[in-house]
């Protein structure tokens, strides 16, 4: 399952929690209704017909007063800022309801215990009554909400920046994993095509070339590699490239100057820079050289290309730099330049390199 399609599902979950949650603080309102105004209430035993009368037929107007409030007035009006409508749906639904309510209890509902309806009571009065409850409940109604939108909110505002992370943090994977399709398909077809005549390098190329892809698969996606590893993965990229001289006309030269002990580095970051010039289809034999300098805290690479740049390769550096300026910020330094009066091309590059504490607390 790929990372996106994680996130993806994670999403749904959250949604689904928040959904289960809301409902399960409606389910235990209810109950607490129903336990306190009906049950505890009772001077005889609890029987279907109390609880239909007392509970149900007796909180049907409110409970339509109230959903119409938190499921359809706040999202559709309150929370679009559609104060003025909100306030006068409001006000008619809780003048309107309450009055409906007064003549549904007297058609449909038949209190008998604790005490029945008292039927001498005037509308006005009656009306009165179920007003004040319909304001009372509407206060503890918006306190209820106001409660349960805050945490949800606080939750939402969580798991948004967690996700966030997460997508970050796929992106960085990408960016460090990323293997240019064209020069991995190359590197297959020739492969292939020097598996066909039976080439003695061939074994020897396909072990080394998984071996590439075995350290990006588990290096890429950690935001340090060993140096010691990196450098090996190079010198394996080179070897790759060495092998396969049939197809290959660079020529490279690697001289490695300091030592690699204990130290960490931005991974591919090295690898990463030499394929654009494995990309190049060279008609002749072209030397590249590569120094790298190993300091206390930093990795300075140089490289000279003998033959004019493309603007393909041009692009890929700024790629390049525009990927790993994306993951380090300005600790990554890429320089390039080209030389007017002969076929050359310089390179320099500067990495930083961190030890292993930093490492662990990252």
């Amino acid at each position: 399952m790929s990372n996106f399609a994680q996130l993806e599902i994670n999403e749904r979950n959250r949604w689904v929690y928040f959904n289960k949650y809301r409902w399960v603080a409606h389910a235990a309102y209810w109950i607490w209704v129903l336990i306190v105004s009906t049950i505890m209430r009772a001077k005889g035993p609890i029987t279907p017909s109390l609880v239909f009368n007392h509970f149900f037929l007796s909180n049907v107007m409110i409970a339509t007063f109230f959903y119409l409030y938190c499921l359809y007035f706040i999202p559709y009006f309150f929370k679009r800022n559609k104060n003025l409508q909100f306030w006068l749906l409001m006000l008619v639904s809780l003048l309107g309801i309450s009055a409906i309510d007064v003549f549904f209890g007297k058609t449909f509902v038949h209190l008998t215990d604790p005490v029945s309806v008292t039927s001498d009571l005037s509308f006005s009065k009656i009306y009165a009554g179920k007003l004040a409850s319909y304001l009372l409940n509407f206060l503890f109604f918006s306190m209820m909400l106001f409660f349960m939108e805050k945490n949800e909110e606080g939750n939402t505002l969580l798991e948004l920046e967690k996700e966030k992370k997460e997508i970050e943090q796929v992106k960085l994977d990408l960016l460090k994993s990323n293997i240019n399709p064209d020069f991995l398909m190359r590197s297959l077809h020739q492969l292939k095509e020097s598996a066909k005549i039976h080439e003695e390098t061939t074994p020897e190329a396909i072990l080394t070339f998984s071996d590439l892809l075995r350290y990006r698969l588990y290096r890429g996606r950690q935001l340090y590699s060993p140096l010691k590893e990196e450098l090996a993965a190079f010198r394996s990229f080179l070897h790759f490239i060495g092998l396969d001289h049939l197809h290959h006309q660079l020529h490279i030269k690697l001289d490695v100057q300091g030592e690699d002990a204990d130290q960490y580095i931005a991974p591919l970051s090295i690898v990463n820079l030499l394929e654009p010039f494995c990309k190049i289809i060279h008609d002749q034999a072209v030397r590249l050289d590569i120094v790298i300098l190993i300091e206390s805290d930093e990795l300075h690479l140089e490289m000279q290309y003998g033959s004019h740049s493309t603007s393909q390769l041009l692009a890929d550096l700024e790629a390049y730099r525009d990927n790993y300026s994306q993951l380090y910020g300005d600790l990554i330094k890429l320089y390039y330049e080209c030389e007017e009066t002969e076929p050359s091309f310089f390179v320099r590059l500067s990495l930083p390199i961190v030890g292993q504490q930093v490492t662990s607390e990252a």
